[in-house]
């Protein structure tokens, strides 16, 4: 197999953030019905990945217009990328699906008890673990 036909695989590096910032970031990836949407079509094609293309017509949008949502998706590490050729085929990434929900559980556990250093965050010895 020549070197040009081999897979690329893509992912994005992994991020160190403070809880609040990388809620947020994967929050906002998710803003929007339609990046939503493909979070539900790509999860449930888990054993095979699937195409831009496959994506917008699933969809019923362009292709440019899927390509820009995957890629936001993809930056905040929602997706995993492959391209194979001429193609990118695109699958959820089952860990920041679980990174998710822990950090949802974490936001709402501490939202419901008093802070004990006054809101003062960055010299907080549980600045890990709250949001």
């Amino acid at each position: 197999m020549s070197r040009a036909a081999l897979p690329r695989v893509s992912s994005m590096p992994s991020r160190s953030r403070g809880l609040v910032e990388r809620t947020c970031e994967l929050q906002a990836a998710l803003g929007l019905p339609a990046r939503m949407k493909m979070v539900k079509v790509l999860g449930s094609h888990q054993e095979a990945p699937l195409s831009v293309t496959e994506v917008a017509q699933a969809l019923r949008m362009s292709q440019p217009t899927a390509t820009k949502h995957l890629n936001i998706l993809y930056r905040a590490g929602w997706v995993h990328r492959e391209t194979v050729g001429a193609r990118v085929h695109y699958t959820l990434n089952l860990d920041t699906v679980a990174e998710y929900r822990r950090l949802l559980d974490l936001a709402f556990a501490h939202a419901l008890t008093p802070c004990v250093n006054s809101f003062e965050c960055t010299t907080c010895p549980f600045e890990a673990t709250c949001i």
